[in-house]
């Protein structure tokens, strides 16, 4: 089979991708909360089935644990590396956090192929296709894609169903079979099922099945697959007296005020993505003055929910990454040929080459120089401390993100969190706080857990320090510091 130019480039970007996903991959980011709670729920399904730890909190639907648990129970993870025979207990750490990880970044490649190829579709050029490619690419050190969350997994079903019902931008373009339709509402309906945030993707969807003078058809054709799939789990939930817990949740989800300023969103796509940003807002008002509505409708209502004053972090922008990658690819492009100021076939060649090579290598570059920094290292440190030094039976407070490997060296510990904590009905003899700030640091509710952390003793720090140039160097927090304190009633 002949590969051609285009193809090749493709597998460049991509290979770029892969390094740029998978260098430092164990030690860079910080292990984060959310993480550590989705980790140690599919460890838990794939040994007992239970899809939730805690019936009384029902946060999210459970495909974002469930399909990762697929994945360890084949490699019998994390026993698999726990019962290893050596004496190494810091490189069984380090492979228990790189295990998650790489299913992590086994999401980005998918998305990376759709993020070109809807983008082909949308301008039906190649060179777009692959500067859209580029632009994802230059996501620094593919920094939201390394921990394994629920949002880069909902995107991917979200893109895929998005995919099988998008026509080429051609005249011999058809419109999408029976079966396309089917399957694409049976991953919007995983989508869901992963993360309820997919419903802001809805309008575009609908949009796009309904282009077609057979709109009834095709609107019933693939939204059946879709209400099923969401029926079914709501019907097992109310079978096992769970719904109500389900939406408690989440209105107190929805309600939640944000400590961090309002407009916080903006700070961190600029800080993850400033090209795709600038460029992909661009293209979504072009195309959209072209009177291309799916592309407003794909973006504008989860930029909306990401500006809504709420709670937001950085995981919520994750989903609007891939898409502004999509749209950025033409105007990016165009940029690059009026400051080579193109006049002939040869030139546009060579500025497209040399506008690639630029992303390519920038986004290389920042990689390298991101990763450097071991921001796991005082969390591995504080792991392997904690699992070898604590007394039998005690309760250990922590961060989730580095807390559930505790867990597997140490399974007579009582591992929990400042938010569980601060509702235990009796305070415990003997109580171990391993975390980088305080419970009033992190949320001023936490009264109860503030109080027995404030009459607790300093043990050990571990800490490592960021360069002084480096994304690490500018929050005030150090989320990747680890204090260690110890309250007994008998006093320090």
């Amino acid at each position: 089979m002949l590969v051609t130019k285009y193809q090749k480039l493709v597998l460049i970007v991509l290979t770029v991708i892969i390094f740029n996903s998978s260098l430092g991959l164990a030690s860079f980011p910080e292990y984060f909360w959310d993480e550590g709670v989705y980790i140690d729920r599919a460890i838990n399904f794939a040994k007992t089935l239970q899809m939730y730890q805690d019936l009384n909190y029902i946060d999210h639907p459970p495909f974002g644990w469930i399909i990762p648990s697929l994945l360890f129970s084949s490699i019998r993870f994390p026993d698999s590396i726990t019962h290893l025979q050596i004496h190494d207990m810091s490189l069984q750490i380090m492979l228990l956090f790189l295990i998650p990880r790489l299913v992590a970044i086994s999401y980005v490649i998918p998305i990376a192929i759709l993020v070109y190829k809807l983008s082909d579709r949308l301008y039906n050029n190649k060179k777009f296709a692959i500067i859209s490619l580029a632009t994802f690419a230059l996501i620094p050190a593919l920094w939201p894609f390394r921990n394994l969350l629920l949002d880069p997994l909902m995107i991917l079903f979200v893109l895929l169903s998005l995919f099988l019902i998008t026509p080429r931008n051609d005249k011999n373009s058809n419109f999408s079979s029976k079966s396309s339709l089917i399957i694409s509402g049976v991953l919007f309906g995983c989508a869901l099922l992963v993360k309820f945030s997919a419903i802001f993707f809805l309008p575009a969807l609908i949009f796009q099945v309904m282009q077609n003078k057979k709109r009834a058809y095709r609107g019933i054709t693939w939204s059946v697959p879709l209400i099923v799939i969401v029926a079914s789990w709501v019907f097992t939930l109310s079978n096992q007296h769970d719904l109500g817990h389900l939406l408690s949740t989440q209105l107190w989800q929805a309600s939640r005020a944000s400590s961090l300023p309002y407009g916080i969103a903006l700070q961190i796509l600029v800080t993850l993505s400033p090209i795709g940003l600038v460029f992909g807002i661009l293209g979504i008002i072009r195309l959209t003055k072209r009177k291309n509505f799916v592309v407003s409708l794909l973006s504008v209502p989860y930029l909306g929910f990401l500006f809504r004053g709420g709670f937001v972090g950085f995981v919520h922008t994750i989903p609007i990454l891939p898409i502004l990658s999509i749209y950025a690819g033409k105007p990016l492009y165009d940029l690059a040929q009026k400051l080579s100021r193109v006049q002939s076939i040869q030139e546009n060649e060579k500025s497209f080459n040399i506008l690639l090579i630029l992303l390519l290598v920038s986004s290389i570059g920042v990689t390298i120089w991101i990763t450097s920094f071991d921001a796991g290292k005082a969390q591995r440190e504080a792991t392997e401390y904690l699992s070898n030094t604590l007394p039998n039976n005690v309760v250990l407070v922590t961060n989730p993100g580095y807390g559930w490997v505790v867990k597997q060296f140490r399974p007579d510990i009582q591992v929990t969190d400042f938010f569980s904590f601060n509702f235990i009905k009796k305070t415990p003899d003997e109580v171990y706080f391993a975390e980088s700030t305080s419970p009033a640091q992190r949320d001023p509710s936490l009264a109860q857990t503030q109080l027995i952390y404030e009459k607790s003793c300093l043990v050990k720090t571990f800490k490592i320090d960021p360069p002084l140039i480096h994304p690490y160097s500018l929050p005030s927090d150090t989320p990747w510091n680890v204090i260690v304190r110890h309250f007994s009633i008998k006093g320090c």
